[in-house]
């Protein structure tokens, strides 16, 4: 794997990243996580906002979508280096006010493994114990996700499974991944997989934080991931007597589905604990990109 600030390779991104423990440790700012599956991998994360030797009550984690279109890299990920992503999430926290992590998925931005994997069970179980271990280093209590498009299914996973999240923000999200391909006339995720995690079926109240708010984020004319197979997590989290909200937003780009600072908004207002009320209030103003 990479180990300085060239830019991020597609060709790594297609065919996927191996490292070592070893070569995870010359890594800035990674963590060498293991699943209870065996299962392991070099995990990059970039903060901003978090003061060294200071504990931290809570943390917005963003986790970004899905880098590869139908098997080609998303325009514009060869561009992109460490230093710019730093400035990125340094952007972020500014913005939002509050500390920031992006962390990042299998595969992407600097971490290994295989992002043709991605929202199937392994996914979300390495990035679970990655945040455990980011967690222990930086001394954070609570958890605020945020998950654009396929980071929202990773986001709607780890609520079956955490109690230390306080705000999650599933945005433009994956959260249904059958669905969205049955609803595309197709009988396999677009990874070629048909056995994704469905988070919708493994939601449990008495895993959830007493105080989770969630707040499922979309523009109902999302081309890329229908409003159709978006909402049904929050009819299943309403079933189990949890708070969620269902709010709206104009995607900023072509298919109507980029609405990732919309959520990052909405996730620090939910951190600095603002009232529900006064959250949708904001939205009802208007969320664009």
């Amino acid at each position: 794997m990479s180990l300085g600030d060239e830019n991020f390779s597609g060709e790594a991104l297609v065919r996927g990243v191996s490292a070592t423990a070893q070569q995870c440790e010359s890594v800035p700012a990674a963590v060498w996580v293991r699943t209870a599956s065996g299962d392991a991998e070099c995990i990059r994360y970039w903060t901003a906002g978090l003061s060294a030797g200071k504990p931290h009550a809570r943390m917005l984690v963003y986790l970004t979508g899905d880098q590869l279109v139908f098997d080609q890299p998303e325009a514009g990920y060869v561009n992109r280096s460490p230093k710019q992503i730093q400035m990125l999430v340094d952007g972020m926290a500014t913005r939002a006010g509050v500390p920031v992590m992006l962390l990042s998925r299998p595969g992407t931005f600097g971490s290994s493994g295989d992002h043709k994997q991605r929202r199937r069970h392994l996914e979300p179980q390495l990035l679970s114990a990655a945040l455990d271990a980011v967690k222990a280093l930086h001394g954070v209590s609570e958890l605020v996700l945020v998950g654009l498009s396929g980071g929202g299914h990773t986001v709607a996973s780890l609520l079956g499974w955490r109690s230390d999240i306080v705000c999650a923000v599933p945005t433009s999200s994956v959260s249904s991944p059958r669905l969205r391909w049955e609803g595309m006339g197709r009988t396999t995720d677009l990874t070629g997989h048909a056995d994704s995690y469905e988070p919708v079926d493994h939601l449990k109240r008495d895993v959830m934080h007493p105080k989770l708010r969630v707040f499922i984020l979309g523009d109902p004319r999302d081309s890329n991931v229908r409003w159709s197979s978006q909402t049904p997590l929050a009819t299943r989290l309403k079933e189990l007597g949890a708070n969620v909200e269902v709010l709206t937003g104009e995607g900023s780009d072509s298919q109507r589905h980029a609405l990732g600072e919309s959520g990052r908004l909405i996730g620090a207002l939910c951190l600095l604990d603002k009232p529900t009320a006064e959250i949708l209030e904001i939205a009802a103003r208007g969320l664009k990109g």
